[in-house]
């Protein structure tokens, strides 16, 4: 699964490397979670679960920092994470002989039923030198689209890609 669909002619054929929960190495997903906070309360009538206190996710080479991480769930079934900070910081290693995937933003939201990954607030996604940097950036696991806006309160703000020379190659 690579993110290869939209914005073509822009060089996102860079952005192939880019897919944080698409591209799990198999050994992730057989590891166990181990989630670390200063505090958790469960409120089981309301089905979330919010840990506060610099909260730290492992699983495999996925790792997930934020200031506060809050799990929807719906009958026993994780529906959304929404984790926050300044910023929130999720990383993984998506194949064994590919660089890291490093996400951030003040928001990270994971949307388990629509599987999106949308990132808001000082967005950014790099791997091996690439990077897209915006107020927002949406990543389409099954549609394999990746959308980014810029910001401000006239939305004259604009992204930036940096696409590094290695990589430029590969787009021609």
């Amino acid at each position: 699964m690579r993110a290869r669909a939209g914005l073509a002619g822009l060089g996102f054929v860079l952005l192939q490397g880019l897919t944080p929960a698409a591209q799990a190495l198999p050994e992730d997903r057989q590891q166990a979670i181990e989630i670390q906070s200063r505090e958790a309360v469960r409120e089981e009538t309301k089905g979330l679960t919010v840990y506060t206190g610099n909260v730290s996710i492992t699983q495999g080479t996925i790792k997930i920092q934020a200031d506060r991480v809050t799990v929807y769930n719906d009958k026993n079934k994780v529906g959304r994470i929404v984790c926050t900070g300044r910023p929130a910081r999720y990383e993984q290693q998506p194949e064994p002989d590919s660089g890291l995937v490093v996400a951030s933003g003040n928001t990270i939201q994971y949307d388990l039923d629509t599987d999106v990954i949308l990132l808001k607030g000082n967005a950014s996604l790099e791997q091996d030198e690439a990077t897209l940097n915006g107020e927002r950036i949406e990543y389409d696991l099954k549609q394999e689209v990746i959308r980014a806006k810029g910001g401000g309160s006239s939305g004259s703000e604009r992204i930036r890609m940096v696409i590094p020379p290695s990589q430029q190659q590969e787009t021609e």
